[in-house]
């Protein structure tokens, strides 16, 4: 059905002319829009809101001399518009999309406001003052995606290698990660967008083509007006918690890998299933922390000038 046609059914539902299958075609319609888990968000439902009433005193003003009306005839006129209302939004245009729509969170800060978010695959997101977040309630399967539309965040996202992490960003700029931690600005008021990382990689990029690769304390600053970038050393981007709770030596050399983009091996592999425990920050050099992870274990570490590549051994 199109929109116009859709239109015109809830007109005739409004003038008392739908046929029954109309009538029911329309209440089914708003029986939809109560459906659990549904969320719209407060601006939308303001713009709703004022509709509904505009209509019913319209309503009100053509038909007073015609007809009384019960309290249930005002509720399906309410319904009526409501629906109206997301028609006039594309909702209905495409079903799907509404649905997917539906599921989105969104946050704001107020001035002087900070909000701390976990999303449902673990990841921690920190909402600095006027900023705004959309998130879903569920990631999909094959991947991971949320929108920051305004302001300053740090997140520090769980890794996972099936189910890479975007966020997007004003002007079409898009941060792609498997699981790091790294703050990004994104301020209205400001011609620049700032992608700061803290530990691991990330790849930026604009339209679908890659910007730039980013490591741990690069900087990306891109101009929203030029569209060129420039990138920067920063050491002092916020530490994060490096945390390891009965995991393998493996999984932790894997960890370690991708926070501080190096390369780590074994001269055994049996060496991989020892458990360690311990706490680290993101401050700290990867030889400090293989340093007390390996006495943990009575072993030994060997590493080459630049110290990127890495040996552990009895």
């Amino acid at each position: 059905m199109t929109e116009e046609e859709a239109k015109q059914v809830l007109q005739k539902y409004l003038d008392g002319r739908a046929s029954t299958a109309e009538v029911k075609q329309v209440e089914d319609w708003y029986t939809q829009l109560d459906v659990p888990n549904q969320e719209v968000s407060d601006e939308r439902k303001l713009l709703i809101r004022s509709e509904i009433l505009v209509n019913i005193r319209k309503a009100i003003a053509k038909k007073e001399d015609r007809r009384s009306f019960s309290a249930t005839y005002w509720f399906k006129i309410a319904a009526a518009v409501t629906i109206l209302g997301f028609i006039f939004f594309g909702l209905w245009k495409q079903k799907d999309q509404y649905k997917t729509a539906s599921t989105q969170t969104i946050v704001f800060t107020k001035a002087g406001e900070r909000k701390n978010i976990t999303l449902n695959d673990g990841s921690e997101v920190t909402l600095e003052p006027l900023a705004k977040l959309t998130y879903p309630g569920k990631f999909g399967k094959n991947s991971r995606k949320i929108k920051l539309l305004a302001g300053e965040a740090f997140f520090s996202i769980a890794h996972d290698e099936q189910r890479p992490f975007h966020v997007e960003l004003p002007s079409n700029l898009n941060v792609k990660v498997l699981g790091t931690s790294f703050r990004i600005r994104a301020d209205i008021a400001k011609n620049e967008i700032e992608v700061a990382v803290a530990t691991g990689r990330v790849a930026v990029s604009n339209n679908g083509k890659l910007i730039s690769k980013l490591v741990k304390d690069e900087v990306l600053q891109y101009s929203k007006t030029t569209g060129q970038s420039s990138i920067h050393i920063n050491k002092l981007i916020t530490p994060v918690k490096i945390e390891f709770n009965g995991s393998t030596l493996g999984q932790v050399i894997k960890r370690i890998e991708y926070v501080y983009s190096i390369k780590i091996s074994l001269s055994d592999k049996s060496l991989s299933n020892l458990k360690s425990t311990a706490t680290f920050n993101s401050v700290q050099q990867p030889n400090e922390i293989l340093d007390i992870i390996c006495s943990l274990h009575h072993l030994k570490f060997s590493s080459d000038k630049n110290r990127k590549t890495f040996k552990i051994y009895k």
